[in-house]
């Protein structure tokens, strides 16, 4: 793991990042590491395997999608009902679950938020929202969809999202330190210093899912290394955790299936996850079972089942300010070194 810390240790110095934690899991063998610093300011703190991390958009796959699919496996839902049927108050009568999962519905990427000032504005202004193209013509990532799918969960679990998350994923899966709203704020990294709410730290730093006190099916979710180490063994094992299924094998299976193309730049997108070719994360080192997804904060995760591979970094690039996109620009040399190291294994 020498050649994997060096670079990261060179990230560090390069101020892409303050320090990482990484997880490497190749051939049922699992290697951690952890490097430079959780905190810059207003001091400097160590970093460590325990340090919570702001997932940001990770959120999507490893709560909202996953709960998705337990639903899916246990006849709760089914992909084609639509989303108008279990919220009311949304007015495109045609748009389905799977539009929603495949980022093909026609909504827009995001919100304006600069007149929006609480929770209820929010939600005010989602289901007013006016598509940006024809349900199913494109794919365009999308915030809104993945907030809605979380308003789908409660509504149908009259729970809200976070009881939902520690029943159905942090706790079959031993994600102990997994959370929304962490109560432990020091052992968050902290994300970005920012004029309105000071320096961000234990609090999502997405601002649309601060608004929904930190709750939000696209965001909002912290946790450690170790944590998402259990998440990705269960998908390299079809599903099954600790020797109990958790996930049949067809839903798994259907995270690997590009159901969706993005025109813009040809990027496939399966139930939740992008698929294959990822120039920001995979560069060319891939193979057609290969699943990506990132954060906006630094995070992402790649899980390449042909390889029996899976690599998890966490950083917060965003910290101290959100303008560090140098991070970018290197995490396909990360996943480049992984597959290197995945070579020199031996089955």
């Amino acid at each position: 793991m020498n050649n994997l810390e060096q670079f990261l240790n060179e990230l560090v110095k390069e101020k892409a990042i303050p320090g990482a934690t990484y997880s490497l899991i190749v051939k049922n063998n699992v290697y951690m590491g952890v490097v430079g610093n959780k905190s810059l300011f207003p001091h400097i703190e160590k970093n460590n395997l325990n340090t919570l991390y702001d997932l940001a958009s990770l959120t999507k796959v490893v709560v909202t999608n996953t709960i998705i699919g337990r639903m899916l496996m246990n006849k709760k839902i089914n992909l084609k009902d639509k989303v108008s049927f279990y919220l009311k108050k949304f007015k495109y009568k045609y748009i389905t679950i799977y539009d929603l999962l495949t980022h093909s519905s026609g909504l827009p990427a995001s919100l304006d938020l600069s007149k929006i000032k609480n929770k209820q504005q929010l939600i005010d202004e989602i289901y007013n929202v006016k598509l940006k193209y024809k349900t199913g013509t494109d794919v365009v990532y999308s915030d809104i969809g993945f907030i809605l799918l979380g308003f789908i969960i409660e509504k149908i679990y009259s729970l809200s999202l976070d009881e939902v998350a520690k029943i159905e994923v942090f706790e079959p899966l031993k994600m102990n330190n997994t959370c929304y709203n962490p109560n432990n704020k020091n052992l968050c990294a902290p994300t970005e210093y920012t004029f309105d709410r000071g320096l961000v730290r234990g609090i999502v730093h997405d601002k649309k899912a601060y608004y929904l006190n930190g709750i939000a099916g696209h965001a909002g979710v912290f946790s450690n290394i170790c944590d998402l180490t259990n998440f990705c063994k269960m998908v390299l094992n079809n599903g099954v955790f600790n020797n109990k299924k958790y996930l049949s094998k067809e839903i798994i299976d259907s995270w690997f299936i590009p159901y969706s193309k993005q025109k813009i730049n040809n990027k496939y997108r399966s139930i939740g996850w992008i698929v294959g070719k990822n120039k920001d994360i995979t560069g060319e080192n891939y193979t057609l079972g290969t699943i990506t997804h990132a954060g906006f904060t630094g995070t992402s995760i790649l899980i390449d089942r042909v390889n029996k591979m899976a690599s998890i970094l966490l950083t917060n690039r965003v910290h101290p300010i959100r303008t560090n996109n140098k991070l970018s620009k290197k995490r396909n040399k990360f996943i480049k070194i992984c597959y290197n190291i995945n070579k020199s294994i031996k089955n």
